[in-house]
């Protein structure tokens, strides 16, 4: 039996089309799949970004609200200053207190009721006060 050239022609065209549309399908089935990974990525891009703006959003939020508690306490500080420079200027308005702050200093440190009342040109009732106030106050 001979087969003829024909037919060989023939067998080797239908071998080529069969392989062109193997080629083609497999062709169709990666771009069908690389569609597919494509929409997953731009999804996940899209969630990538909201989660950035709203990250983005409380960091705005967090800057805001350091700012805010800065500026507080800028007017606290302030305020302690000027309660500081007020308190001041009231020990040096009454010479008295300054007297018993000294006085209750030097029984602090230790002095005794004339020395007390020696240097701070106090009665003794009054030194014997401020002795027996730091006596109680301190732990036994």
């Amino acid at each position: 039996m001979s087969i003829s050239f024909e037919w060989i022609v023939l067998a080797v065209a239908s071998t080529g089309i069969f392989l062109a549309v193997g080629a083609l399908v497999i062709c169709w089935l990666v771009n069908t799949r690389s569609r597919r990974k494509l929409q997953a990525m731009e999804l996940l891009v899209k969630e990538l970004l909201k989660s950035r703006d709203s990250t983005r959003k409380q960091l705005n939020e967090l800057h805001s609200s350091a700012l805010g508690a800065g500026q507080k306490m800028l007017e606290i500080e302030k305020s302690i200053l000027v309660l500081a420079e007020r308190q001041q200027e009231l020990v040096l308005q009454d010479p008295d207190s300054r007297l018993y702050s000294r006085a209750a200093r030097m029984v602090e440190l230790g002095a005794g009721i004339d020395e007390v009342m020696a240097e701070c040109e106090i009665p003794k009732a009054e030194a014997e006060l401020l002795i027996s106030l730091r006596a109680s106050r301190k732990p036994n």
